[in-house]
């Protein structure tokens, strides 16, 4: 058997299982979306915290305002806000990997059609998922931003910083990457797939387990990571076995290759999207109005500086399984070794996504 049937047939099998566990997990528990209705039908849910306190990077609890002019109840609020600004997050991004599964994967349709179904069926579990998070979101504007006409969305991850303008270039994207890219595209789009998925993964599992939250939103996470298990190994397989399984050719331009990675790790949007979150919670949220402004202001002014410097490593939570799930698909990818290393040494150019690859080893 040669290396392009093996590969071949390990795809294949991975993919069928996949699609096979999701259905059966999907009729043994229901949907997301069934779930986050649920939880917010009991009016206990907002009585827990929902996310353990050392989620917050720029660590408002330490702060004189949090902690002394902060009610137990605007304590709590701000716990339930980090969960927002969490999954706006994670949600933004399954926004784009509903369109750019399909692109990434293109390649795939007459040569395992198998691969095509599982990204159908994972873009479907997408979907869901963004129905459960609206579910939450739309709880969180309700009960803290009631003025406002939609929910609190902080700044996307990746692409470009507008929401609007992601939502209107995505197809585009997902055209010209193909074409510009060739056999790279999907090993690096399900390489970048994966190094974002690992680096929540952590948190998420710390939801899912959380003695003091709420059953029902610690069913949301513990549904959404067991996808997200799935969605992890995918990008590992595809990442790894694409350029043996496809007949197109990597296009070996650094110069696209370069562009396309400062696309998915935008410079300093780490910072931007929590920051103009907190900056809109302490200016906007109805229960934060009668902190005094020079107090929210310093309590912001706390934040910015806690965020800057903490993002220059890895959370306590990431430092054994995004390390290490990181280290291993960059190493197993099917990028060229040129190419493995362009993408690390680019990644190491920014002091915050240098930590993602920190474990990495690569020859010379």
């Amino acid at each position: 058997m040669t290396g392009h049937q093996a590969a071949l047939q390990e795809l294949d099998r991975y993919a069928r299982m996949c699609v096979r566990h999701s259905y059966d997990q999907y009729a043994r528990h229901g949907t997301l979306h069934s779930k986050a209705e649920k939880a917010f039908e009991d009016p206990n849910v907002w009585k827990h915290k929902w996310v353990p306190d050392d989620f917050d990077i720029g660590e408002a609890r330490n702060h004189p305002v949090f902690q002394h002019s902060f009610s137990p109840e605007q304590q709590l609020a701000w716990n339930h806000l980090q969960w927002g600004m969490e999954y706006t997050v994670v949600a933004q991004g399954e926004r784009q990997i509903i369109v750019l599964n399909n692109y990434a994967v293109r390649q795939y349709k007459d040569v395992l059609p198998s691969i095509v179904d599982l990204e159908h069926r994972e873009s479907y579990e997408e979907v869901d998922h963004i129905q459960a998070f609206e579910v939450v979101l739309e709880g969180l504007r309700s009960r803290y931003f009631p003025h406002k006409a939609g929910a609190l969305w902080s700044k996307p991850a990746s692409g470009f910083g507008s929401n609007r303008l992601n939502s209107v270039v995505r197809h585009t994207i997902g055209v010209a990457a193909e074409k510009m890219l060739g056999a790279n595209f999907p090993v690096l789009f399900f390489l970048t797939r994966g190094l974002k998925t690992h680096n929540f993964k952590p948190f998420e599992n710390a939801i899912a387990t959380f003695d003091d939250g709420h059953e029902g939103m610690k069913m949301i996470s513990h549904l959404h990571r067991l996808d997200e298990s799935r969605h992890m190994a995918t990008a590992l397989y595809i990442a790894r076995l694409s350029t043996e399984v496809l007949d197109t050719l990597p296009r070996e331009s650094q110069f696209l290759f370069k562009m396309a990675v400062k696309a998915a790790f935008p410079a300093n949007r780490q910072a931007d999207y929590r920051l103009s979150y907190w900056k809109t919670v302490l200016d906007e949220a109805v229960i934060f109005q009668d902190i005094p402004r020079a107090e929210r202001d310093a309590l912001f002014d706390h934040i910015t500086t806690r965020t800057h410097a903490n993002l220059t490593h890895l959370h306590d939570r990431q430092t054994h399984l995004t390390r290490q799930a990181n280290k291993r698909i960059i190493e197993e990818c099917a990028l060229s070794p040129e190419f493995k290393r362009l993408f690390v040494a680019q990644m190491r150019k920014d002091p915050v996504y240098k930590n993602l690859v920190d474990a990495v080893e690569l020859p010379n």
